[in-house]
């Protein structure tokens, strides 16, 4: 692979200040740079722009809608792969005549693991299609990273933007993240299980001080047992 495959390791320095009440579409224009490989969702699929990214040499992996026409299609003749999940892959026009790119485009068909089937319209030309599918589909990994964060790092609002502010914040969560989710762990063994709950609840029990007694009760076995630990490993050391 002649140009990796490199994610957008600094996206600020393309953005203009945001509280994410922008459309993304706008945004992501911005990130445009022929460095990398931009791998899009089917937001930033204008068929015009594919147009732009061929004359800009603008590598890009994006996917499109399933209501965009395939014009005058041909199949690339590539070798098949016994465990490959890619359907199609050819060149054609997309649109309609209201709406046409005016060069060909290669489309990637496949299916992702729970069998729908996605389509992506790239300029990539010396891969193969699986390693396409693979590019597209890695793009999720920040998808479900980012649902991570909305579930788990309880961060509804950015108290800033420059990305020392949004960087700050996010390990401020993660850390108050992971000492609530070692508390929940060892606290759940002196729980009955009648009493027990999802550590999402125990999280927001602890954040407005509504915490019923039975963990009330075993966070403090835990911590005592923690100090104690603590103080007897200081003293044999000592």
């Amino acid at each position: 692979m002649s140009h990796s495959l490199r994610l957008l390791s600094n996206p600020f320095r393309s953005l203009k200040r945001s509280i994410g009440t922008v459309h993304d579409g706008p945004i992501g224009e911005k990130l445009a740079d022929k460095d990398y490989i931009l791998v899009n969702d089917r937001a930033y699929g204008k068929i015009k722009r594919f147009d732009q990214y061929v004359a800009e040499k603008q590598y890009f992996v994006t996917r499109i809608k399933e209501n965009v026409t395939l014009v005058n299609p041909h199949s690339l003749k590539n070798r098949k792969v016994e465990t490959s999940n890619v359907i199609r892959d050819i060149t054609c026009y997309l649109g309609t005549p209201q709406c046409q790119s005016e060069l060909r485009h290669r489309v990637v068909i496949f299916q992702d693991n729970n069998g729908n089937e996605i389509r992506v319209a790239t300029n990539l030309v010396h891969l193969s299609a699986e390693e396409i599918a693979d590019t597209y589909k890695a793009r999720w990994g920040i998808e479900v990273f980012f649902r991570w964060i909305k579930q788990n790092l309880n961060v509804p609002v950015l108290f800033g933007t420059t990305m020392n502010a949004v960087f700050n914040q996010l390990f401020a969560a993660l850390m108050t993240y992971v000492i609530l989710k070692w508390l929940y762990d060892h606290s759940k063994s002196f729980v009955i299980p009648c009493k027990k709950m999802p550590l999402i609840r125990f999280a927001k029990q602890i954040q407005h001080d509504q915490l019923q007694i039975e963990w009330i009760i075993a966070t403090t076995k835990v911590l005592e047992k923690h100090v104690y630990l603590s103080n007897l490993k200081k003293t044999v050391s000592g």
